[in-house]
């Protein structure tokens, strides 16, 4: 069983969404297809493949409003990323989730405001 973690850090039950699931691997061309689905789950292999940020992104700024999750072995310091380019959770396994802590993603989660970037645009 995967342990879904939430924009706030907080691991919760499984989220009532249905999913067009899509690997990391999916050309961005393919990407308008998708677009009227209600969530989209990302799949990817381990915290050294960010193609899923990249496509989270994208799907941003084709307009998609939908639920994004990425699926696969994210880790904490990579979650404030991930929300900047527009996942909504993620989704962990259960032996990921022992390791690192609902309190490490919570902590992680709050690093999105206050960044450089926002300090260059203000």
């Amino acid at each position: 069983m995967n342990i879904v973690i939430d924009r706030s850090g907080h691991f919760v039950s499984e989220l009532a969404i249905e999913f067009t699931d899509i690997a990391s691997t999916l050309a961005t061309d393919k990407l308008d297809d998708l677009l009227g689905s209600v969530g989209i789950r990302i799949a990817f292999d381990g915290f050294s493949d960010g193609r899923f940020l990249t496509i989270a992104r994208r799907l941003r700024l084709l307009g998609y409003e939908g639920h994004i999750c990425a699926a696969g072995e994210i880790v904490p310091d990579q979650f404030p990323m991930a929300l900047r380019v527009g996942v909504d959770s993620v989704e962990i396994s259960e032996a990921l989730a022992r390791r690192c802590t609902q309190e490490q993603w919570v902590a992680m989660s709050q690093r999105i405001q206050g960044n450089y970037q926002s300090r260059l645009t203000g």
